[in-house]
């Protein structure tokens, strides 16, 4: 037997060879083709992120465009109204979009982003409920008494959406489903009530002489 080997040595080297040449074949080109699929995947997850903090951007500048009223104010400057505060329709027409964009974003969004974009949305959904029912004709007149809180909403947003592309943009980790992602009750309860739409409520009802 060992002499056996010993005379088809150099074939049995070659077969050997041969066989090990093709398992490092196989293994090299599952490896490759694994990494590959692994960064597929990775590039889509890029995509749906860098897509996630661009709506929000989008959205922060909606909520920042102002239109003149035609007049000035008490400091001489020109009065001002957030655009999509111009009338009954486009309000409803921004709240829709903006749940688009939400359904849209959501599992892409950074922590930091998520909790601004649910704060606003907090802020939207009081908004709405407390100007469904009042005439198209005075939104442009709310808009303007509140518009520094659309102006800090969208800074904010923009701020941490420009921060994920800066300093994220990279870590390709999620965020964890199972974790809140809202600013805790008390920290949203005060934010909500700096605002100047809550701070004016009662100013902007006599000014609209509505009851509530």
């Amino acid at each position: 037997m060992e002499q056996l080997i010993l005379n088809n040595a150099s074939a049995i080297f070659a077969i050997l060879g041969t066989l090990a040449g093709a398992a490092l074949t196989f293994f090299g080109t599952w490896i490759l083709q694994n990494q590959e699929v692994k960064n597929r995947l990775l590039e889509k997850v890029l995509d749906r992120r860098i897509q996630a903090h661009e709506n929000i951007i989008e959205l922060s500048k909606l909520l920042r465009g102002m239109m003149s009223l035609g007049y000035e104010e008490k400091d001489g400057q020109l009065a001002r109204t957030p655009a999509i505060m111009a009338s009954k329709e486009l309000f409803d027409e921004f709240l829709l979009k903006f749940y688009q964009k939400s359904t849209e974003s959501s599992t892409w969004l950074s922590t930091k982003v998520t909790r601004e974009f649910n704060i606003v949305q907090d802020y939207l959904v009081n908004l709405y409920e407390f100007v469904r029912n009042i005439d198209s004709v005075n939104f442009p007149e709310i808009g303007r008494l509140i518009r520094q809180d659309f102006i800090d909403f969208s800074t904010n947003l923009e701020k941490l959406s420009f921060e994920f592309f800066t300093t994220d943009l990279t870590k390709l980790k999620l965020n964890d489903l199972s974790k809140w992602h809202k600013y805790p009750l008390e920290v949203t309860k005060t934010r909500l009530a700096e605002t100047l739409f809550f701070k004016r409520k009662e100013e902007i009802v006599k000014i609209l002489g509505a009851k509530y």
